[in-house]
Parts: C-alpha cells; sequence; structure tokens
C-alpha cells in the first residue's frame, strides 16, 4: 500500500462492476484510479458549488438598513474626517457613508443641509479646523 493512503472497501452491484470492470480496460486504467478520479473531481465540484453558492448568498443580501442616527453619525465622522460636507458623489458605502438617497430618506431636510448644518456646528466646537482648503464638496444636485 503507499504512503498516506486508505483503503475504501464499498459494495456494489455485480452488473456495476462489470461495467466498471470493462470501462477501465478500455481506458487503460485501474479502477483505483478511475474511482479515485471521480471521486477528486465530484470534491472539487461540489466545493466550487458551495463556494458559488456563499458568493451568490453575500450578493443577494439585503443591503444596510441606515437609521437616521447612523446617518447622522456617518455623515459626522465624513466631515471631522475630512474638514468638509461630502459631495452627492461621495455618498457610498466605501467613504462610510449610505446612498444619498438613503440619507434624504432618513433625515429630516437633505443630506446636503444637515451637512452644512453640522459643519457649522462642529467648527463652533472645535471638533474641526477651518483650512484654506473648500469646506465643501462638489454641489448637490436636488433629486
Amino acid at each position: 500500500m503507499l504512503k498516506d493512503t486508505r483503503v475504501l472497501a464499498v459494495q456494489i452491484d455485480s452488473s456495476l462492476f462489470d461495467e466498471l470492470d470493462e470501462y477501465v480496460k478500455g481506458e487503460k486504467m485501474s479502477k483505483q484510479q478511475y474511482i479515485s478520479s471521480l471521486i477528486k473531481t465530484d470534491l472539487e465540484q461540489k466545493q466550487r458549488q458551495k463556494q458559488e453558492a456563499e458568493v451568490k448568498q453575500t450578493e443577494d443580501a439585503p443591503a444596510k438598513s441606515w437609521e437616521r442616527d447612523d446617518v447622522m453619525k456617518a455623515i459626522d465622522d465624513f466631515i471631522i474626517k475630512n474638514g468638509r460636507v461630502p459631495s452627492q458623489k461621495e455618498y457610498k458605502n466605501e467613504n462610510g457613508l449610505p446612498s444619498y438617497g438613503a440619507a434624504g430618506r432618513s433625515l429630516d431636510i437633505s443630506p446636503a443641509q444637515y451637512g452644512q448644518k453640522r459643519l457649522n456646528e462642529l467648527l463652533e466646537e472645535g471638533k474641526i479646523e477651518q483650512s484654506g482648503e473648500p469646506l465643501f464638496g462638489e454641489p448637490v444636485m436636488n433629486m
């Protein structure tokens, strides 16, 4: 017996065993080689299917629901970090912000108005310093 191998004994129907015998003779391989390759191929395929299903499940997962307090904190964090109000284009998850539309649905005022209000408050509170750079992102378009 080869090193790092184990024996797998299975009981199969005689006619299937005879078909297997004929097939492997025609392919010039042993039953061991054929069955090992079948098992390996099947396991690899099952693993790929499992990974694809996990990816699809992740892709199909519902987007994060942004509550009002979460939106306000995200905008505040952006302003504190960047020293300015986010532009409409910057409202995306990669910037720690909800979409502009989701932010607008969560707030009583537009995200641009909220950002401007908070920028002024944070400047007054001394949580950010006014620099020579613009304090606003790109102009916000009404939706």
